[in-house]
């Protein structure tokens, strides 16, 4: 398997400039120059594990989100809506975070019942559109 460093890096700098963080910043916080930091978002260099690590931790993702196109098409899916819901939590409070995992929990249960009773009734939720 060929990995597709330009495409990490890319995702890397959206993920940076989301959180609002210079190439620096980035650099410092995972003790690394800031030559191979641009570097790393040129897609010019590969870097080790321990970096890939670090930039997910600094930048708040987990590592599967700087790695998505190396993700087969069934983690495709699950990796797009995570990195969503994690762009959406970036900024909340602890408060926040708790109202909405409770949130998504009661949502998940409706979701549930709803596909139930689609079914009872005949219809195939997967192919709805």
């Amino acid at each position: 398997m060929k990995i597709d460093y330009s495409a990490i890096g890319k995702r890397v700098k959206i993920y940076r400039k989301a959180r609002k963080m210079s190439q620096e910043e980035l650099a410092e916080v995972i003790d690394i120059s800031v030559p191979h930091m641009c570097n790393i978002e040129n897609g010019k260099t590969k870097f080790s594990l321990p970096i890939l690590v670090g930039l997910a931790n600094a930048l708040q993702v987990r590592p599967d989100m700087l790695l998505y196109d190396q993700i087969n098409d069934k983690g495709q899916t699950r990796a797009m809506v995570l990195g969503e819901i994690e762009a959406q939590l970036a900024d909340c409070t602890e408060v926040q975070m708790q109202m909405l995992g409770k949130a998504l929990c009661n949502e998940k249960k409706l979701l549930i019942q709803y596909e139930e009773k689609l079914k009872e009734n005949g219809c195939d939720p997967v192919h709805l559109k």
